[in-house]
């Protein structure tokens, strides 16, 4: 190979190289100004930024209504259910005031009485009288007179006291006879026990408000 064609390839070569480092000179370059470009484009914006408005103000207030609402509810459910119990205690206490109140059948109710032998008449075998009797309460207001109708409250009652005076449960007990015992409020019957067939006479008075009360008992022979 000649010189100058040795000359010719060399200054080709060289032209060729300096092409392709201007080709990647302007390559670097856009580089450059594409990632500026981005980086400039992309730079968030302070309305971007920024948090949304914030809506714990509102919530707090809503929430603490509601806690307020709460409140209020757990303060009425207790009230309710301290009236409740209040008014479960006042039916107990009223309950037991008339169970107080309503004498049932002792049976040694006669065992606690003054026992004395015979009585006013020839056909009594013991007679029975005790300072503890008391009235056996009543479910009539107003003023009263007695009443003889099987029916009536007022019969029941006299029952329930000849029951408490003689200890014989009424279920156990047969009525001879009842009426009047010599005024409007007082009364007098004959009765008999099923189980032993044992007669009784049973004097009670009526007391205002609190029903009859047992007199005197009278064991029949």
């Amino acid at each position: 190979m000649s010189r100058n064609s040795r000359f010719e390839h060399r200054d080709k070569r060289r032209k060729a190289n300096m092409v392709l480092n201007i080709l990647i000179g302007i390559v670097v370059v856009l580089i450059l100004v594409v990632a500026t470009s981005l980086l400039i484009f992309n730079k968030p914006k302070d309305t971007d930024v920024a948090d949304p408005p914030s809506k714990t103000a509102p919530a707090t207030s809503e929430n603490k209504q509601k806690s307020d609402e709460d409140v209020k509810d757990q303060k009425k459910d207790t009230s309710d259910d301290s009236d409740a119990k209040k008014d479960d205690s006042s039916d107990q206490d009223d309950d037991t005031k008339k169970s107080d109140d309503e004498k049932e059948p002792n049976k040694d109710a006669l065992k606690d009485a003054k026992e004395t032998d015979g009585g006013k008449t020839s056909d009594v075998d013991k007679t029975y009288e005790s300072d503890d009797w008391e009235p056996v309460g009543t479910e009539q207001s107003g003023s009263h007179t007695a009443t003889y109708d099987s029916n009536s409250k007022d019969w029941k009652e006299m029952m329930k006291a000849m029951s408490y005076a003689t200890g014989i449960s009424e279920d156990q007990m047969t009525v001879i006879w009842l009426g009047n015992n010599g005024g409007p409020q007082d009364a007098k019957g004959t009765i008999r026990d099923k189980s032993t067939g044992e007669r009784y006479r049973v004097e009670i008075t009526w007391v205002d408000e609190k029903g009859w009360k047992p007199v005197k008992v009278e064991k029949l022979k």
